[in-house]
């Protein structure tokens, strides 16, 4: 069976990802890969070597990990400019806002400002649980 991308696709930050790893929900998350959008920005925060999060990523660079598009990366700027927002945090909150979906994220302070911006959020208890 080929791979496929689906249609409802959520843009995942660190914070959710690393409460997948911890929580040893991988399983789901090579299930649902099809859903997953990790910003590179995250990709980069969270790849540490011989860990669940690492093995993913590497497996599954190609369909899951993403660079910015068009104007997200100005999106980003303007985000992260805003106090207590970290890059990744950013990232994934610009790319969500962009593209109009869904944002996986367990920061409050990062989910509220999210929030703030009109963009639908999950925790990753949701995502793993819907």
């Amino acid at each position: 069976m080929a791979f496929q991308k689906s249609l409802f696709q959520c843009v995942f930050d660190s914070s959710s990802l690393i409460n997948v790893e911890r929580n040893k929900k991988m399983t789901v998350l090579r299930r649902r890969r099809g859903e997953v959008l990790i910003p590179a920005k995250v990709e980069e925060e969270v790849n540490q070597p011989n860990t669940p999060l690492h093995r993913f990523i590497t497996r599954f660079r190609q369909q899951v990990v993403t660079p910015f598009q068009n104007n997200e990366e100005q999106e980003y700027l303007r985000v992260r400019s805003q106090r207590g927002i970290h890059d990744a945090d950013a990232a994934a909150i610009a790319m969500a806002m962009k593209r109009r979906l869904t944002l996986v994220i367990d920061d409050k302070r990062a989910r509220e400002k999210a929030e703030s911006h009109g963009i639908e959020t999950l925790s990753w208890q949701d995502f793993i649980g819907s």
